[in-house]
């Protein structure tokens, strides 16, 4: 809309007329926008009440699942209780029977392990760089030994290698004293003539020297090397393997040769290769993801040896295959001959004895299934052993709380639903005189307090613990919703367990539908998206709101017409007046 300036000739407020006479001709568009809050805030309440029906439908399938399968039952599930959770615990299925379980845990089940037979990795000969040690862990610095308890203190250079830092040592004019590499261990020898004592690392110390070298715990030995008497040596050789280095063509400084283009094998279930890019280390740590293979693999660079465990205890061994390549062949897994068993050593199987049995099931596995056990639905877990000739209890019986939690939420569902209609539909709220939404609560209301045929003891909510309030209770107040005493309904589902379940689902067998399962049907059917009660009228809301938008539309189009021609006309005459007060200005000059 382009600016309008009125009045410019006469001075006369124009534009405040012609926004009074639009005013006043808007009264139709301000009913119109007032019709579409209305109907846009009743649509609003009537989505929330919706959501409650969805919310106490979620409720009822809760319950009335129990019709489609036997593991969804609630009224026949069952609960596994370990008299000493420490040793064993179960896991029970519906199909279980209610009993008690004697078991008595003479021996778990361990896991196979394996262990490189030879070295894996190349061990220090003197020439590595220090820092290049320990997958790049070993720091350069300074490190310490006190000579007949005087500090004498060496400092590492980042290129230093280990022969450097020996003959730092050796030249550092210290009697009796002799260091060296032996074997990939580092060796210091002492002659006791000359220092009567000798202790390695300060708290000022700053490289990792002697950690790395596996001194820190090294012990005196006795040697007979003339003319050195007392020995201290690395606790075990030392590799120079870094494990974040390729594999092919030896980058990560394994003890075999690695030169072919790949390697193919197996580990359990799965096949692994190793490519040109592949590290020690991306190669671990495919294996330790991968579930097929079924284990734990780990370098350790002390004993430096692949350790292998398997995930599954008992005695099974681990499937080692060489498909392509000797990979598993040169990590000392498998010999050259072809022996794959020799690097492992094989998990026990459990012993078990289950109900005072005289002979003891062995089992490959800390997990007694029902295959193996006997015991139809139950699943036990073995944690720990019994003491010699004690057994401990494990006790399947009805899990009764899942149904309870159930019942409690299908009665607050109820409740919600019943109470939101309720508030929604008063004199004054948005849904007053809704009556379709009335008749539906009232639906609701009336088969919960319904009588359910073919049932002889237990054939309404009242009689299981679902009340609409205590006895002589103000129908008009106290009866609008429902009550749930869970002792009650527990009594009765301990008396008649079929009936109590028939009341509620029904019993296809005997042509029963349950309370619950009518009041399903009525639900879903109100809230199902193309038929339901809920849609439809949506729908209707939606259609009034696409009128009234269509009418808001037209109207303010016809305003801005109207505003338009106003302006024009005002205008006009602001000319024509500008017109006659300039010809009685020239008349009164003459």
């Amino acid at each position: 809309m382009s600016m309008q300036f009125s009045g410019l000739g006469s001075g006369l407020p124009i534009q405040e007329w012609v926004d009074s006479l639009i005013q006043a001709e808007s009264l139709r568009l301000e009913k119109y926008n007032t019709n579409k809050t209305k109907y846009q805030s009743s649509k609003t309440v009537l989505n929330s009440v919706e959501s409650k029906f969805s919310s106490l439908r979620s409720a009822l399938e809760k319950l009335t699942d129990a019709n489609l399968a036997s593991t969804m039952d609630l009224f026949v599930k069952k609960a596994g209780a370990s008299s000493d959770d420490t040793i064993a615990t179960a896991r029970v299925a519906n199909n279980a029977a209610v009993q008690k379980i004697d078991l008595q845990v003479e021996r778990l089940a361990t896991a196979t392990t394996a262990k490189s037979l030879s070295e894996v990795g190349q061990i220090i000969d003197g020439s590595e760089t220090f820092t290049t040690l320990a997958n790049g862990a070993a720091k350069e610095g300074s490190f310490s030994f006190y000579i007949d308890g005087v500090k004498q203190e060496f400092e590492i250079e980042a290129d230093d290698t280990l022969q450097d830092i020996a003959d730092t040592i050796n030249n550092a004019g210290i009697t009796g004293l002799e260091v060296g590499i032996n074997a990939g261990k580092f060796e210091i020898k002492i002659d006791d003539d000359e220092i009567s004592s000798f202790n390695m690392g300060a708290s000022s110390d700053t490289s990792n020297f002697l950690n790395v070298m596996r001194l820190a715990t090294a012990e005196a030995q006795v040697i007979s090397d003339d003319p050195y008497e007392t020995l201290y040596t690395s606790v075990n050789s030392i590799t120079k393997v870094d494990i974040t280095k390729k594999i092919i063509g030896n980058e990560a400084n394994l003890a075999g040769t690695f030169n072919e283009a790949s390697y193919k094998f197996k580990i359990g279930g799965s096949e692994f290769t190793i490519d040109a890019n592949t590290t020690f280390q991306d190669l671990i740590s495919s294996i330790n993801n991968d579930d097929d293979a079924g284990v734990l693999v780990s370098f350790d660079m002390r004993e430096n040896k692949l350790k292998i465990t398997s995930e599954t205890a008992g005695e099974t061994a681990i499937n080692f295959e060489d498909t392509s390549g000797d990979f598993l062949e040169q990590m000392g897994l498998i010999t050259p001959t072809g022996d794959s068993i020799s690097s492992q050593t094989l998990g026990d199987n459990a012993l078990v004895k289950i109900n005072g049995s005289a002979q003891a099931l062995e089992v490959n596995s800390n997990t007694l299934s029902a295959d193996i056990s006997g015991i139809t639905g139950v699943t036990i877990k073995l944690l720990d052993v019994t003491e010699a000739g004690e057994s401990i209890k494990i006790s399947i019986d009805q899990d009764t709380e899942p149904l309870t939690t159930a019942m409690t939420s299908f009665v607050e569902k109820f409740n919600a639903v019943i109470n939101e209609i309720d508030k929604e539909t008063k004199s004054g709220q948005k849904l007053a005189g809704e009556q379709s939404v009335i008749s539906l609560r009232n639906s609701l209301r009336s088969m919960a307090t319904d009588m359910v045929g073919g049932l002889t003891k237990y054939n309404s909510f009242g009689m299981i613990g679902i009340s609409t309030g205590d006895v002589g209770a103000s129908v008009e107040e106290d009866t609008k919703t429902l009550e749930f005493d869970a002792d009650a309904f527990l009594e009765a589902l301990q008396t008649r367990p079929d009936e109590v379940k028939a009341l509620l689902v029904g019993d296809k067998s005997k042509g029963i539908k349950g309370i619950l399962e009518k009041l399903e049907a009525k639900v879903e059917s109100s809230i199902d998206p193309v038929n339901g009660y809920f849609a439809a009228r949506e729908d209707s809301y939606d259609a009034s709101i696409k009128t009234i938008n269509d009418s808001i539309t037209r109207e303010e189009e016809r305003l801005e017409t109207r505003r338009q021609y106003l302006l024009k006309k005002f205008n006009q005459m602001d000319q024509y007046i500008s017109q006659m007060q300039q010809q009685q200005s020239a008349l009164a000059m003459l």
